[in-house]
């Protein structure tokens, strides 16, 4: 193996190599060809080595060259890292993404869901001077979907690693705060909508104590009734678009409160929708600008004849 890292490392056709590679390059010939480590590479085409040979190899890998072999060990581990890295970006269309010192930035080119086999590919901005994204649309149509690839490509490029998207570029956030299929907590004998509440408030004293957060709330305030979501949704999307300390992706069935938002500077709107094709629903999955005032709930419910299997119960 010593051989093999070394033959790699004074290898002089590969010209287009990034500075790391070039600097792991450096240390593994210092490493070998300036220590005892040498002696390795004078038994490169040996097919037998004597007896005593093997006592001084052990001597030389065990004792006196441990620390030399523990460095290049270390910088085989990073190289397979990186590799391996390179390798699953390719293998599943990831990319790199950019960071950029704007505030509140975050842009994506064709982002998916990198655990679909066939997924819908969608760019999404946020909107300068606009730290609210209010998503609407239909049960089925893709809302959490896409705030799943939202929060995966956030957390995914804070760890360094490739996002799924075609291009990305985001600031550099000091936290990633979601809410996706929050449920109740029959431990402390907290209802889904306590659990919903506590998790806000979590939120906002995490925002006041930290700042700058991408924050995802999937349904927000669905454990409770209408006009309670309703006026829920509305007072705590109000208070927090007065706040400049981070971005909010926020999803709802509720689309009245689009209409108190309206007049909102903080907010935007996307909206996914679904169209009836000879009865049935049609999914495209595609984000657009605005809100939809689709509902196609009673329609599944019909499809299904849930209130006929009821009825034949009678």
């Amino acid at each position: 193996m010593l051989n093999e890292i070394y033959d790699y490392s004074i290898d002089s056709e590969q010209t287009n190599t990034s500075e790391f590679l070039n600097n792991c390059k450096q240390i593994i010939r210092e490493k070998i060809g300036s220590t005892s480590l040498k002696t390795v590479l004078g038994l490169k085409n040996r097919l037998k080595l004597y007896p005593h040979e093997y006592g001084e190899l052990d001597y030389l890998f065990r004792k006196s060259e441990l620390l030399n072999i523990r460095d290049l060990l270390e910088i085989i581990y990073e190289i397979d890292v990186y590799k391996s890295i390179s390798f699953a970006a390719n293998k599943n269309g990831l990319t790199l993404p950019t960071f950029t010192n704007k505030p509140n930035c975050f842009y994506a080119q064709e982002i998916f869901h990198p655990f679909l086999e066939n997924p819908i590919v969608n760019d999404f901005e946020f909107v300068v001077d606009r730290n609210i994204c209010f998503i609407t649309g239909p049960n089925m149509a893709g809302k959490s979907t896409f705030l799943k690839a939202v929060s995966i490509s956030i957390y995914l490029s804070h760890l360094g690693f490739p996002v799924p998207a075609k291009s990305m570029e985001t600031s550099m956030f000091n936290g990633l705060l979601t809410t996706i299929n929050l449920s109740d907590n029959i431990n402390k004998g907290y209802s889904h909508f306590y659990n919903e509440v506590l998790r806000v408030k979590y939120v906002a004293e995490r925002i006041n104590q930290v700042s700058n957060i991408f924050v995802v709330f999937d349904e927000l305030f669905r454990g409770t009734n209408v006009k309670d979501a309703y006026e829920a949704s509305l007072a705590v999307i109000t208070a927090f678009s007065k706040l400049n300390k981070g971005v909010f992706a926020i999803s709802t069935h509720i689309i009245e409160v689009s209409d108190k938002l309206s007049d909102n500077s903080s907010v935007f709107f996307k909206y996914f929708e679904a169209n009836l094709v000879n009865e049935e629903p049609q999914y495209n999955y595609k984000i657009k600008d605005g809100v939809t005032d689709e509902r196609i709930g009673m329609h599944i419910l019909k499809k299904e004849k849930v209130i006929e299997t009821i009825e034949g119960a009678i």
